[in-house]
């Protein structure tokens, strides 16, 4: 069997090659033949200036691409046509910034094998360091919690997840581009609809990667710009996933839903996360009762 292993970067070249490192010591025991492509999404072909080196250091055969459209939505998609050549059976996305697991692969398919799971995410971790284990790493808040070891979901992110390629040339799917001048939402959307066409989405705790503190992700600033986009995308993702009718009225009520939450953290639950849950609902209020009016008139790649 052949797994694939997808990654679109930008000018992420010291991050990449600790990625990939980190894939050399996934624990295999199922014989996998791995490879990799890498589609390098700067117009200068960045990667090429350590592509020999990553090729020494990998274990695995590396194809590399290039695509000159910025936005990571075109590199996935770039990704997805080229796969068509190489013809695995399986394939997975990590972001160039992404340590992975060692016991990656063996804990998919314990997810694979008990649950007949078409497709497999899990979690990003931001492990403390002692530079920063003052600071507050707001991705953390835009991470996924589940009850469960193992759950079905409605959606993975592509920062980490694993998928049976049969369902892809099955679907005939590829990732949204007006959803490119986000930056975010393009994996929501294309994982939600390959769930409402039936695939069985999983996640597992132990299907981990990590990822550093980038520190402009601790500027309060920061969280209030990413909470105002996801609300702001929202109502175009209900839309697509809904129709339009139902995706408007879902918009507006999940508006309400935000707005409540704010007022909820505001007068009933005080805790030391209740500031910053406060900001990230009312900013997500504000994006979803503005997001229809807007939506195709900003692009926040360009800022």
């Amino acid at each position: 069997m052949k797994l694939l292993i997808c990654i679109c970067t930008y000018k992420r070249n010291k991050s990449l090659e600790k990625c990939i490192r980190s894939i050399n010591n996934i624990v295999n025991k199922t014989k996998f033949k791995i490879n990799i492509a890498i589609i390098d999404n700067s117009k200068n072909f960045d990667v090429g200036k350590i592509k020999k080196k990553l090729t020494k250091i990998s274990k695995y055969k590396i194809f590399f691409f290039n695509e000159k459209k910025r936005g990571v939505v075109f590199a996935r998609n770039k990704c997805l046509a080229k796969i068509k050549n190489i013809s695995p059976n399986f394939i997975c996305f990590f972001d160039d910034d992404c340590i992975i697991d060692k016991h990656w692969i063996t804990n998919v398919f314990v997810t694979v094998k008990k649950y007949s799971a078409d497709i497999v995410t899990g979690p990003q971790i931001y492990p403390k360091s002692k530079s920063n284990k003052n600071l507050i790493n707001y991705s953390s808040f835009f991470e996924k919690k589940y009850n469960h070891s193992i759950c079905n979901v409605n959606w993975a992110a592509s920062n980490n997840v694993f998928i049976n390629y049969s369902i892809l040339k099955k679907n005939k799917i590829t990732f949204d581009v007006k959803l490119n001048k986000f930056g975010i939402g393009e994996d929501q959307l294309f994982f939600s609809i390959l769930k409402r066409r039936g695939s069985s989405i999983y996640w597992n705790k132990n299907v981990k990667v990590y990822e550093k503190n980038h520190i402009h992700r601790t500027n309060l600033s920061w969280l209030i710009k990413r909470s105002y986009r996801l609300g702001v995308l929202g109502h175009y993702l209900d839309k697509k996933i809904n129709g339009m009718f139902l995706g408007y009225n879902l918009n507006y009520l999940k508006s309400l839903y935000y707005l409540s939450k704010t007022f909820l953290y505001i007068f009933l639950l005080f805790n030391k996360s209740s500031r910053i849950n406060i900001i990230n609902f009312f900013s997500r209020f504000i994006g979803r009762i503005f997001g229809p009016f807007v939506f195709n008139k900003i692009d926040f790649l360009k800022k």
